[in-house]
């Protein structure tokens, strides 16, 4: 049989470098998968025919490729099926490695993940979330093909309340090395003393020996700046017999520090040398950064005090699914950053090593969280969450696995992701409360009579989620104690009591700034912050108004699959970007307060529909008040199509001090977004045909302004790219979005026009979407209906370079075309 590809490149690598030299082989394992949704007997078997199964890369989420469906889904999960997977890739190995040592490693697969190598059993990780690998070595034909097979267990479809995706949905690599190396997330680096004349750099560098016998090894450092210079070393004497540690520190003058202004980075390249010859060589990326909290004056970075504008985010990214592309995250987190955005919690599992190295990019302090269940999983629903259609005997989660599996999945998540600068906490779990009923008692409890229903409801004061805390928090520490541990804990009271609350060394409270100042006079020394937060300005005005509030983290900061229903409510846009990333009326209004540059938006809605009504010279919130409605934002719209003399509410978001409506250049005053509670102007104004504009004023000085033109019918289909090139490596990805206009081009938000995508060259559809949280359309097509005047299509790169041609139409209407470059 002719050899693979994969199989010449690694030949080639291993007869120009050597094992004697620098021997260490990290290849990207993420291409030419073979892949069967369903069951397979004897799958695993390197004789099994896979012929007729479906070529496909990496990283791969088979649930979002499927139609949504009310057929064996759950609302909770957003209604895309699940089941059984299978994934198998034969490569060969050349005979150079057979002394050597090979691993495979995965950056996550959900969920139930066993792994073949060539018929041999390696193993089994229930948890999606976990980054793990396995040792091939032994198992190997060297010299010969090699199959590798990867069954994933994801039958249970109400195992989490929001969407997690199915499949290898994370990157794999294949990574060789000598005998002597060093493991996967064996090196890290910490900076216990930093100011601006200098670091102290302190690196642990673990050794694994597999050569049986006992080595005299030296372990070199080289620090390296960004333009890969070497501007600091060390080394360490080691005896290595079988898995030992050396630890090594230095100094670094004047060093760049890492803020979330300047995302300054250095590179560790450590050495591991068996005389003169380099037996391996492991990187790792790193800053410079000092961070502390304060009970009076909240978070500091590099002794500068910062106030966390943060948002939740969950891992999946709409129209892809639970797949990580670098650029569709980057164009998430661009927007994020416009708005204002400083500060990112990973609601709530650990996220994926490409996310965390674009926060280390563009300056994003992060919250890395473990687990959303500990020992007892939480309700899950079938139909919507407001429906009583639970049900037990679907409900699984992280509780089923937790005793067996806990202390190795929280480990890990701080190993993988220890070295990156951005993060600033680890969270160990999600108002946790929940699953312990005693803790609603205790929490409604009189004053002083919490511990008494403890003990009744226990027996005997035994508190199992504190003593779970403690135990999550010791395994957190015992790998890292650079960093601060933290929850997300959603009773208060009842967490006072029991003294769960004073577990971890910084508490987030979710939903609860009506008890910052009663326990911040209570525990004067609790550092706190906002962990989950409604998105209104009274979230962020009681934490602007506190110091000892470090901040808040709104749910959420983008649009996420799950955690809705009824059917096809598919997930909750209660956040500042919608499913494809583009901007809610809340994201326009919180990038008046978490921005300084001059903004202003305006957004409108009838009279009869809206939720304001205006008596006596006041406006009143109309609507009938729910728990809901604590989520939700105002239900307005950036239109100006309205009948003539319609009654109009207009909503203004500013950071000008002051604001002024014009109605087809007829002024409707002056009003500043201080005069009202919730910091949005508004005005009641009579339509008519023509513009309507916000203009922010500053001493009379108009600095932004925002205006709607009156737009009913479409002439054309204007599509934009985010970019005009791209690498052609199967990762790259481009934005191209699409908007129905007026023939002088503004944007027609009231009508629904089905587009048809065209694609030609080397550029694959990989998603498309409109960002409504209604849209239940396939995302694997060429064909979406638009909405708000707008949709968008996803295009990733082939492995060849070439030229892209993207073009639009809707019955006789024709796009303009899009030329993308790929080399």
């Amino acid at each position: 049989m002719k050899k693979s590809i994969l199989a010449l490149v690694l030949l080639l690598a291993v007869t120009s470098s050597g094992f004697a030299d620098n021997s260490r082989t990290n290849k990207d394992f993420n291409f030419d998968w073979k892949f069967h949704l369903g069951d397979v007997n004897e799958a695993q078997n390197s004789q099994f025919d896979d012929a007729d199964w479906r070529l496909l890369n990496l990283p791969h989420d088979w649930s979002i490729e499927q139609s949504y469906t009310t057929e064996n889904t759950a609302g909770s999960t957003g209604f895309l099926p699940t089941g059984i997977g299978w994934y198998r890739k034969t490569f060969e190995v050349a005979s150079a490695w057979k002394n050597t040592i090979t691993h495979i490693e995965f950056d996550g697969v959900y969920r139930n993940s066993e792994v073949w190598i060539n018929g041999h059993y390696l193993g089994k990780r229930p948890y999606g979330y976990s980054a793990f690998t396995y040792e091939l070595s032994q198992y190997l034909n060297y010299g010969g093909e090699n199959t590798i097979a990867v069954k994933v267990d994801h039958s249970n479809y109400a195992d989490s309340r929001w969407y997690s995706g199915s499949g290898i949905y994370r990157s794999v690599r294949l990574v060789n090395t000598s005998k002597v190396y060093v493991p996967q997330f064996g090196a890290w680096v910490e900076t216990p003393q930093v100011t601006t004349q200098n670091a102290k750099v302190v690196l642990a560098v673990v050794v694994k020996n597999a050569e049986r016998k006992s080595q005299k090894l030296n372990i070199k450092v080289l620090i390296k700046d960004k333009q890969n210079n070497t501007i600091a070393k060390a080394d360490e004497k080691l005896s290595s017999t079988s898995c030992d540690t050396a630890n090594l520190s230095l100094s670094l003058k004047n060093p760049k520090l890492w803020s979330i202004e300047q995302t300054n980075m250095y590179k560790a390249e450590i050495q591991v040398l068996s005389g003169k010859n380099i037996v391996d060589t492991y990187t790792v990326d790193f800053g410079v950064r000092s961070i502390r909290f304060d009970a009076n004056k909240g978070f500091f970075l590099n002794d500068k005090s910062v106030k966390l504008k943060g948002v939740c985010l969950h891992h999946d990214a709409g129209a892809v699914g639970a797949v990580f592309i670098r650029d569709v995250w980057k164009r998430r987190l661009l927007k994020l950053k416009e708005i204002g955005v400083n500060a990112i919690r990973l609601a709530h599992n650990p996220g994926d090593p490409g996310l965390l190295t674009l926060c280390d990019e563009m300056g994003f302090v992060v919250i890395n969280e473990a687990l959303d269940e500990w020992k007892r999983n939480k309700s899950k629903w079938i139909t919507s969450r407001f429906a009583d259609d639970m049900r037990p005997d679907l409900e699984t989660g992280y509780g089923d696995d937790f005793d067996e599996w806990a202390e190795r999945d929280v480990k890990d998540m701080v190993r993988y992701s220890r070295n990156h600068p951005s993060i600033i906490m680890w969270s160990m779990g999600n108002e946790i409360e929940w699953t312990y009923p005693y803790y609603f008692k205790m929490e409604k409890s009189n004053q002083g009579l919490g511990n008494k229903v403890l003990v009744e409801e226990t027996g005997d004061g035994h508190d199992e989620l504190k003593e779970t805390a403690e135990q999550i928090e010791k395994w957190i520490k015992e790998v890292d104690q650079s960093r601060f541990v933290t929850t997300g804990g959603v009773l208060p009271r009842a967490g006072n009591i029991t003294g769960y609350f004073d577990v971890p060394d910084v508490i987030g409270y979710n939903y609860r700034a009506q008890n910052y100042d009663e326990d911040h006079k209570n525990y004067p020394n609790r550092l706190m912050y906002g962990s989950e937060n409604w998105g209104t300005y009274q979230e962020w005005k009681d934490a602007v108004d506190r110091d000892f509030v470090a901040g808040i983290f709104i749910w959420t900061g983008i649009a996420y699959l799950g955690e809705s229903g009824p059917f096809p409510w598919k997930g909750l846009e209660i956040s500042l970007l919608d499913f494809s990333a583009f901007y809610t009326p809340r994201g326009h209004f919180y990038r008046t307060l978490w921005n300084d540059k001059p903004y202003t938006y305006l957004a409108t809605k009838h009279a009869k529909k809206a939720q304001w009504k205006y008596e006596n010279g006041k406006f009143i919130d109309n609507r009938v008040q729910n728990w809901l409605d604590k989520w939700l934002f105002e239900d307005v719209e950036q239109t100006w199509n309205y009948n003539e003399g319609d009654s109009v509410f207009v909503e203004v978001y500013s950071n000008s001090p002051q604001v002024e409506l014009f109605v087809n250049k007829k002024s409707y005053g002056l009003k500043s977004p201080s005069d009202f509670s919730d910091h949005i102007v508004k005005y009641l104004v009579s339509y008519q045909v023509g513009e309507i504009k916000a203009v922010g004023v500053n001493a009379d000085i108009k600095e932004a302004e925002y205006a709607i033109r009156t737009a009913k019918y479409i002439s054309k289909i204007v599509l934009k790219a985010d970019r005009t090139n791209m690498n052609a490596n199967g990762y790259d990805a481009i934005h191209i979005e699409a908007f129905t206009q007026t023939k002088s081009g503004d944007l027609v938000p009231d009508k629904e026009m089905q587009l048809s995508f065209t694609i030609e060259g080397e550029g694959v559809n990989i998603g498309v979407d409109n960002g409504w949280d209604r849209n239940v359309q396939n995302h694997k097509s060429n064909l979406i209906v638009t909405h708000n005047g707008r949709a968008m299509l996803l295009v990733q790169s082939t492995r060849k370079a070439g030229e892209i041609k993207i073009s639009a139409k809707a019955g006789k209407l024709e796009s303009n075309e899009i030329v993308i470059i790929t080399e």
